[in-house]
């Protein structure tokens, strides 16, 4: 038999091996061990002189084909009582675990193919990350609370969207386009504010609003602490946060 393969295409010995099992279409279980053999032979025979490194390996699992091949051809004794072991069960059981880590090497192979055509859609809106003297001029216009009490308030909001999502529901095949702008969340929270000079700071969040929606209302909010047009308090450390119109700040309000 002709034989073509190359060496270096193969990460091992078990890896050649296994490759000649399946070339050959025979059970794992019941190895031709002479045929197999003389083709892993030839395999490493028409490498000729390589790195002892790489070809130790090889030759280690070569002589163990040799090995099994000469007590393959011993003849058995009649008159033993014991069960002789098939000298091929070792070969064979690292051949099974090979099997088991090349199968789910393929398969992440796999995954990681599909993966490559992923792709990641940023948001419509650019969203810009206040700087350290932009939030000093927001707590300059804050009552009695801090950037960090409407942060983590902010926080709370969003991980409750996060906990209502159905993840089974949420798988998509199409990318929607995201139809709000900061401008028009402004806007919104203008608009509640003119319906209701103080409002709750969770109700400007839209109860079914995905979650980069509610992102940008946050960051509408700030916006208009920043240009002083709200204005954000708590009654109580720990209390209801509570958004006022700018000019209709009057001193200490009372929250229930």
């Amino acid at each position: 038999m002709e034989i073509t393969l190359k060496l270096e295409s193969f990460q091992g010995p078990l890896s050649l091996l296994y490759h000649l099992i399946e070339k050959n279409k025979v059970d794992i279980y019941d190895i031709p061990i002479a045929e197999v053999t003389d083709q892993y032979l030839a395999v490493i025979d028409a490498a000729g002189n390589r790195d002892m490194d790489i070809m130790s390996e090889f030759l280690v699992m070569a002589a163990t084909l040799l090995e099994i091949k000469s007590r393959m051809l011993l003849p058995k004794l009649k008159d033993s009582v014991e069960e002789e072991i098939d000298p091929r069960e070792e070969l064979v059981r690292k051949l099974i675990e090979y099997k088991k880590f090349k199968n789910v090497t393929e398969k992440l192979k796999e995954y990681e193919e599909k993966a490559a055509y992923v792709v990641y859609k940023e948001p419509d809106v650019s969203i810009e990350i206040f700087k350290e003297e932009d939030i000093v001029e927001i707590e300059e216009y804050l009552q009695d609370i801090t950037f960090d009490d409407i942060y983590k308030a902010f926080q709370d909001v969003l991980s409750r969207k996060e906990q209502k999502v159905d993840e089974v529901r949420s798988s998509f095949k199409s990318v929607s386009k995201d139809l709000y702008t900061i401008e028009e969340k402004i806007a919104y929270i203008k608009d509640l504010l003119m319906l209701s000079p103080k409002i709750n700071f969770k109700s400007i969040f839209k109860a079914n609003a995905r979650k980069i929606e509610v992102v940008i209302t946050f960051m509408a909010l700030l916006e208009l602490i920043k240009t002083k047009e709200v204005e954000v308090t708590q009654g109580s450390s720990f209390g209801e946060i509570f958004i006022i119109k700018g000019n209709d700040r009057c001193g200490d309000i009372e929250t229930k």
